[in-house]
């Protein structure tokens, strides 16, 4: 079947079921105005296929979690055995075949992609606009991942869609009207009179070549009219005309006509037995259809099909209120099945002509079972409703503040604000009032929006205090209220010192996770190095401990992180990112092991480890292309940090532009760590009057704290600036600080600085004990830049054998991780002592893989089957088969075994 004018979008389609036949996956979606086409394309793509899934997006469908999902997936149900036990739990729970606990989003799209990746196959999703968010955000999930399946993901979606973000980084094609040779063919096509040329071309221009406004116009029009002897109607049905001129036809339909078509179109999806029972209620028959299947705008009864969705909305929009409110009471007094209580609700709620206090507290219980089945923006859709049927104010606030929670953990994040852009905070009770401020601030923090960084941590304070009662409950506010300090920092509007007052609250005697957390911040905070330690000390242990739960661990995963930093606790640090990713893979969870790897990226970066820092970098950018994180979201996920270690053209000007995003957003975290990045490139390049500046600017000296990671810096920076002064103030917090810590990172740092101060004659055994302490640890970039600066030393003292000795070693320690600006400083010091230096070679194996490929190379190295890759990584076992087979190709390997002895991190 070739469709009229559409040889350029057909060729398209076969290209993709070319592809898939030879093992290459794909998705698109088709993007147009009502009537274009975009139906009649996808159905030419599945009868190209040799096998294919079609499901069409329903209105009535959009409020009930995964039934898109689900409908698409029954014929391959059968074989859910062949999940794995986490991905078939999540889809029975997700599908309603199974009872559990609320099922991450991303293990079922997982499933899901494991699932039709069984074998080639094309799958169409028309009118995706109308699917449930849950079914759309994990079917494009899936779009995204899809690679080496064999499988094409179609997508059809109007274009006047107002929220296609779900569907983003998912190649699109605008579909448009057809060209005027083609239109006033498929004009002449579907008449069986004559058609005047010119009242073709006409007709065509008018219709801007919609092909459902060609054929239903070409239906209607008079033998006279088509022959160009009779006047045509103006302005023609196209685009938003068209269902004003489907209503227009509707209104001249008998009554029992129009109440038929109205039951169908209200219920939509629904059961043709309990239609059939509706009709009786109304005293209508499937024969009153008639007319409308003389017209062709439906076909079947009773289970009735709209020749398209505009008929359906058309005859919706086309009804009064009290007729749509009589047709709903019908399907709910029919609708009485154990499995369809959500289903009544809904009708119930529509059939509603005021407030109704029953059929709110009904929606309510429904909204609590589609959040157990994973469906929270179902939950926010039923409570919003909810509160919309609440007879009192007071009553209605409280369900608004439930579905703003709802919209929040279903990423609605706008929505949220808006439902709580219609509460008066002010008026709710304490616990609802903190629920309020809570959800505003991860909404608007969420959101990007400048006010909600600034005002975050403040309004969880404010929330703990007015969950006063609910002491568990404040508790989190507080610990939250600490991480969007830590975001937040100088452009807050309250201070660390006031959330630590409210963190003392606790108690002295702390037992839960989240006391020894607020203990431990509340200590420190007022307390520094001199008495913080023992607190904070226990909430890491706390959050180390191999016992806590996997949900408990990935929620503190921050706090524990920003502990461990002040307490220089790289080896505990190390273990708990390691652990959370092992935990985010397990559950699904794949925003916090995005997290995980943004965290692993600043931890590394700053540890000097690079190529680890790579690896959470890349995993990250291509978890978040998987998420749908569009190109300019993801500017705010990028490493400065990274970058200054690596140089290059045009950084100091990227990194200015960031700074002024990160102040404009709020972001004082990502503010002061840039500025320290760019302080340390300074005295990698030898700016070290620029690094002191910075660094004295970003570092308490006298009382340090957040920022004593800058201490070694502003020590070398201030020596060689000259201001011998501060050098000596910043040695001596740096000295408090290992003192205090005494883990071997930050003692080796004080023997380094100690050394750059010392005397000619005194400084050598403070680099010998630098480089022992830092020899073996996680330090990589600080025992590098301890041998780099002993060898300058040396080079000074005309030690020409030792000098060079030294900095051969710290040379190849930063090419061994492309730290390009230390490198190249190292390099000016070796061809001061003469001779010449070799610029590194890349290694072949390692750069021959792509980031995917080598992280699919790492598992199977360490014995990782195919299924297991696969779960670790979010793809189907036919692409990690994929990738390892160029892997093995590109490495002349032939088997996991061999791959110990090729590869390495």
């Amino acid at each position: 079947m070739r469709l009229l004018g559409r040889a350029a979008e057909c060729a398209a389609l076969d290209t993709l079921l070319t592809g898939a036949r030879g093992g290459r996956s794909a998705s698109l979606v088709l993007r147009g105005e009502a009537g274009v086409g975009k139906t009649a394309l996808l159905a030419y793509a599945a009868d190209g296929a040799a096998e294919a899934l079609s499901i069409s997006g329903v209105e009535a469908e959009a409020d009930f979690p995964y039934a898109a999902l689900h409908r698409l997936l029954i014929p391959l149900l059968d074989g859910r055995d062949r999940l794995p036990a986490g991905q078939r739990a999540a889809l029975e729970v997700a599908c309603g075949l199974a009872e559990g606990p609320p099922p991450d989003l991303y293990l079922v799209s997982l499933a899901t992609l494991t699932m039709l990746a069984e074998r080639p196959r094309v799958c169409i999703v028309d009118d995706a606009q109308w699917l449930d968010r849950e079914s759309l955000r994990a079917l494009a999930f899936v779009a995204r991942r899809l690679h080496a399946e064999g499988v094409v993901l179609l997508f059809g979606l109007r274009a006047d869609d107002d929220d296609p973000g779900l569907l983003a980084g998912v190649e699109a094609r605008e579909i448009t009207g057809l060209a005027a040779a083609a239109a006033t063919a498929l004009l002449v096509d579907v008449v069986d009179t004559p058609v005047d040329p010119t009242l073709a071309a006409h007709v065509a221009r008018a219709t801007g070549g919609n092909p459902l406004a060609l054929v239903d116009l070409g239906r209607e029009l008079t033998a006279e009219q088509l022959a160009g002897s009779a006047p045509l109607p103006e302005p023609p049905p196209i685009g938003s005309r068209l269902e004003a001129h489907y209503t227009a036809r509707i209104d001249e339909y008998p009554p029992a006509t129009r109440v038929w078509l109205l039951l169908a179109a209200a219920g939509a999806g629904g059961d043709p037995v309990r239609l059939a029972a509706a009709a009786r209620l109304l005293g209508v028959r499937p024969a009153d259809a008639g007319p409308a299947e003389a017209d062709r705008l439906v076909t079947g009864s009773p289970a009735m099909t709209f020749r398209h969705p505009l008929v359906r909305s058309a005859v919706y929009g086309g009804a009064t209120p009290a007729q749509r409110r009589a047709v709903h009471r019908a399907l709910a007094e029919v609708t009485t099945g154990g499995g369809d209580a959500d289903r009544r609700a809904w009708h119930l709620a529509a059939a509603a002509d005021g407030p109704d206090e029953v059929v709110a507290a009904e929606l309510e219980r429904r909204a609590d079972r589609a959040a157990a089945r994973g469906g929270h923006s179902a939950r926010a859709t039923f409570l919003t409703r909810a509160a919309e049927l609440t007879p009192d104010r007071a009553g209605q606030a409280l369900r608004q503040v439930r579905a703003a929670e709802a919209a929040l953990a279903a990423g609605a994040y706008a929505r949220a604000v808006l439902l709580l852009d219609a509460v008066d905070e002010s008026e709710l009770p304490g616990p609802a009032r903190g629920s309020a401020l809570l959800t505003r601030s991860l909404a608007e923090v969420n959101l990007g929006m400048p006010d909600g960084q600034r005002l975050g941590p403040a309004r969880c304070l404010a929330a703990a205090e007015a969950f006063g009662a609910d002491p568990d409950r404040a508790r989190r506010a507080l610990v939250q209220a600490t991480e969007l300090m830590r975001s937040a920092e100088q452009f807050a509007t309250v201070s660390e010192p006031e959330i630590a007052a409210a963190a003392r609250l606790v108690g002295r005697d702390p037992e839960s996770l989240d006391e020894l957390i607020l203990a431990g911040y509340a200590d420190f905070t007022v307390g520094g190095y001199e008495q913080g330690i023992p607190a904070v000390r226990r909430a890491i242990d706390a959050i180390a401990d191999p016992g806590l739960p996997d949900e408990a661990l990935l929620a503190r995963l921050v706090v524990g992180v920003n502990l461990c930093e002040l307490l220089w606790e790289d080896a505990v640090k190390d273990r708990l990112l390691r652990r959370a990713e092992a935990a985010a893979r397990r559950t699904g969870a794949l925003h916090f092991l995005d997290l995980v790897h943004y965290l692993g990226t600043m931890t590394f970066t700053l540890l000097g480890r690079l190529d680890e820092a790579d690896r959470h970098d890349e995993a990250g950018q291509r978890l978040r292309t998987a998420l749908g994180m569009t190109a300019d979201q993801a500017q705010v996920w990028r490493h400065p940090e990274l970058a200054a270690w690596r140089g290059g053209p045009g950084l100091r000007e990227s990194a200015g532009a960031a700074l002024g995003v990160f102040a404009m957003l709020g972001l004082g975290g990502l503010h002061s760590w840039t500025r320290l990045s760019l302080a340390v490139l300074d005295n990698a390049e030898g700016q070290y009057a620029s690094a002191r500046e910075i660094l004295c600017e970003l570092v308490s000296l006298g009382r340090p704290q957040r920022y004593a990671e800058g201490l070694p810096d502003l020590v070398e920076a201030a020596l060689r600036a000259g201001d011998r002064r501060t050098a000596k103030r910043a040695l001596a917090d740096l000295a408090l600080a290992a003192g205090a810590c005494g883990t071997p990172r930050v003692t080796g740092l004080l023997e380094r600085s100690r050394a750059l101060l010392a005397g000619a004659t005194e400084a050598e055994p403070y680099y010998r004990r630098a480089i022992e302490h830092l020899t073996g640890g996680l330090g990589h970039g600080d025992l590098a830049r301890a041998r780099l600066l002993y060898g300058e030393w040396l080079r000074r003292q005309r030690r020409r054998r030792d000098a060079r000795e030294q900095l051969a070693i710290a040379l190849e320690m930063f090419e061994e991780v492309r730290a390009e600006p230390f490198a190249e400083r190292t390099r000016k010091e070796l061809r001061a002592l003469g001779g010449s230096v070799a610029m590194p070679v890349p290694k072949a194996d390692e750069t021959a893989l792509t980031p995917q490929e080598a992280a699919v190379a790492r598992l199977a190295r360490d014995g990782g089957t195919n299924a297991e890759i696969a779960a670790n990584l979010y793809l189907s076992a036919s692409t990690v088969d994929y990738h390892l087979r160029k892997v093995y190709r590109k490495l002349s390997v032939q088997s996991r075994r061999q791959l110990r002895g090729s590869l390495h991190d």
